[in-house]
C-alpha cells in the first residue's frame, strides 16, 4: 500500500489553529455583544413599561380626582337646591296653618327641618363618607332603599313632566306684568 503523504503546505496546521482561535474569539465577542444588546433592550423595555405604568396611574388618579370634583360639585348643588326647597316648604307651612289647620303646617315645618338637616349633612360630609353611608344603608335596609329610589324616581318624573307642560312666562301675563307662578292665584282687583 502506498503511504499517505500530507499534501498540505508546511505551517498550514498553525494557520488553521489560529483561524479557529480567531473564530472562537469572534463568536465569544459576538455572544457578549448580543448579551449586552439584549440587556440594554430589556432595561429600555422595563423603563418604557415603568413609564407607561406611571402614566396610566397618573391618568387614573386624574380621572378619580375629576370624578370626585364633579361629585363634590353635584353635592353642593343638591344642598343648595334642598335649601330652596326648605324655604319653599317653610313658607307653605304658614299658608297651611291658615287654610287647612296648624297640624298640617306643623307637618310641613317638620318636613322642612328634615330636608334642612339633610342639606346640612350634604354640606358637612365629604363624598367618600356619603358613599360609605349610602352603601351601609343599602346593606342594612335593601327593601327600604329600593322603595325610596322608586318613590324618588316617581317624584322626579312628575316634576319633569310638570316642568315640560308648564305655561310659558308670557302666558297669562298682563301687559307690563308677570305671569302668576304655577299653583298661585293672582289677587282679584
Amino acid at each position: 500500500m502506498a503511504e499517505d503523504k500530507d499534501t498540505r503546505p508546511e505551517g498550514t496546521d498553525a494557520i488553521a489553529r489560529d483561524v479557529a482561535a480567531l473564530g472562537k474569539a469572534a463568536a465569544t465577542d459576538a455572544a457578549k455583544t448580543a448579551a449586552k444588546v439584549a440587556e440594554r433592550a430589556t432595561e429600555r423595555g422595563k423603563a418604557a413599561l415603568r413609564k407607561a405604568s406611571e402614566t396610566a396611574s397618573g391618568l387614573g388618579s386624574q380621572a378619580a380626582g375629576k370624578a370626585r370634583d364633579l361629585a363634590t360639585e353635584g353635592k353642593d348643588k343638591a344642598a343648595n337646591a334642598l335649601d330652596g326647597m326648605t324655604r319653599l316648604v317653610g313658607t307653605a307651612a304658614g299658608t297651611l296653618d291658615d287654610k287647612v289647620g296648624e297640624q298640617y303646617g306643623d307637618y310641613a315645618r317638620r318636613a322642612a327641618e328634615a330636608v334642612q338637616g339633610f342639606a346640612t349633612t350634604l354640606r358637612t360630609r365629604d363624598v367618600d363618607e356619603l358613599l360609605n353611608d349610602a352603601r351601609e344603608a343599602v346593606r342594612k335596609h335593601p327593601m327600604l332603599t329600593l322603595g325610596a329610589a322608586a318613590a324618588l324616581g316617581f317624584i322626579m318624573a312628575r316634576a319633569l313632566k310638570a316642568g315640560a307642560t308648564a305655561p310659558d312666562a308670557d302666558d297669562g301675563a298682563e301687559e307690563g306684568g308677570e305671569a302668576p307662578a304655577v299653583g298661585h292665584r293672582t289677587p282679584e282687583a
